[in-house]
C-alpha cells in the first residue's frame, strides 16, 4: 500500500510538472537552398556542399561541409563566424573536455600522555575539468567531409510581441486519434524577422607555396513561428528532426504553480501516510 500510493504520488507530480509551451521556429534563407528530405539549408557549387543544420534546443548550428575537388581543401575556423544580429560568435570552439585523475592521502594523528599515532586514509577519483585548446583549422582530404557545432543560435524564447501572432490550425496525431488544433502563428520577411543571422565561412587551397582563401556566406532568418501547449511530436508538421526549424519551451504559469502544490500534497500525503502507519502499530 505504501509504494502504491508514493507511485501514485509521484506519478501525479509529473503530470503536473509537465505543463509546457512551446516555441517552433522554422528558418529560411535568401541564398540557399532547402533540403526537402532532411529540411537542411544547402548551398553547393563544383568545389563545395555546404549544408546547415538548427535543430534543437536553442537551435545548435550545425555546418557540414563537403570537399567536392580532387585536391585537399582547409577550413579556417579562426576566419570564420556566425553573425547573429550584427554580433560576430566565432565557429573555434573555446573548450574541450579533458578527463583527469587524481589520489590525495589524508593523515589523521592520534595523541596519549606515552605516544603519538597516524591513522591514515586514502582517496582516489577521477576530475572532470575544460581546457582552452581550440582547434582553428579543420583538414578536408579530396573527396570528405567534416562537421562542426559550436555555436547556439538563442537562450531560450524569441522575443515576439502577441500582436504579431495569428489563431491558426494545425493537425495532431495522438495515439489513434486525428484532430485539428489551435496554435499561435507569425510569419515574417528577411526584413521584420525577429531572429536575422548569417554564416561567413573561409576555406582555401594551397598550391605549393601559394594560399588562395574563398568566402562563402549564407543568409538566413526565422520566417514563422508558432507557439503551442501541445507537445510538437505529436504535430504532424513537427514530429521529425529536421534541420530548418528548432523548438525551444518552458513551463507554464499554470505548471508551475501546480507543480508546487503537488509537491506539498505529496509531502503532506507522505506524513499521513507515516503517521497512519505508526498509529497502527
Amino acid at each position: 500500500m505504501k509504494t502504491l500510493t508514493f507511485t501514485l504520488l509521484t506519478v501525479c507530480c509529473f503530470i503536473l510538472i509537465s505543463c509546457s509551451r512551446y516555441q517552433l521556429n522554422v528558418i529560411s534563407s535568401q541564398n540557399s537552398n532547402k533540403n526537402q528530405q532532411t529540411g537542411d539549408l544547402e548551398f553547393e557549387n563544383d568545389s563545395v556542399k555546404i549544408a546547415y543544420s538548427f535543430y534543437g534546443p536553442d537551435a545548435p548550428v550545425t555546418v557540414n561541409i563537403q570537399n567536392k575537388l580532387d585536391k585537399p581543401l582547409y577550413i579556417d575556423w579562426q576566419r570564420s563566424a556566425m553573425i547573429i544580429e550584427g554580433r560576430a560568435v566565432s565557429y573555434v570552439a573555446d573548450k574541450i573536455a579533458v578527463n583527469g585523475r587524481v589520489d590525495t592521502q589524508t593523515d589523521t594523528y592520534h595523541y596519549n600522555t606515552n605516544s603519538a599515532f597516524s591513522n591514515p586514509s586514502y582517496t582516489t577519483g577521477s576530475i572532470n575539468a575544460v581546457a582552452n585548446l581550440p582547434k582553428t583549422a579543420t583538414f578536408l582530404p579530396p573527396h570528405s567531409q567534416a562537421s562542426n557545432t559550436s555555436i547556439r543560435l538563442t537562450q531560450g524564447f524569441l522575443s515576439i510581441p502577441d500582436s504579431a501572432f495569428n489563431k491558426s490550425k494545425m493537425t495532431r496525431i495522438y495515439e489513434d486519434t486525428v484532430d485539428p488544433i489551435n496554435v499561435k502563428m507569425a510569419d515574417f520577411t528577411a526584413q521584420n524577422s525577429p531572429l536575422k543571422f548569417r554564416s561567413y565561412l573561409t576555406l582555401y587551397i594551397v598550391n605549393g607555396n601559394e594560399v588562395k582563401p574563398v568566402n562563402y556566406q549564407n543568409d538566413f532568418f526565422v520566417s514563422r513561428s508558432l507557439t503551442t501547449t501541445t507537445n510538437p511530436k505529436d504535430l504532424t508538421e513537427f514530429n521529425q528532426q529536421r534541420g530548418d526549424y528548432f523548438i525551444n519551451s518552458k513551463a507554464t504559469g499554470y505548471g508551475k504553480t501546480m507543480a508546487t502544490i503537488g509537491v506539498v500534497t505529496a509531502v503532506g500525503a507522505a506524513g499521513a501516510l507515516s503517521s497512519s502507519q505508526n498509529n497502527s502499530k
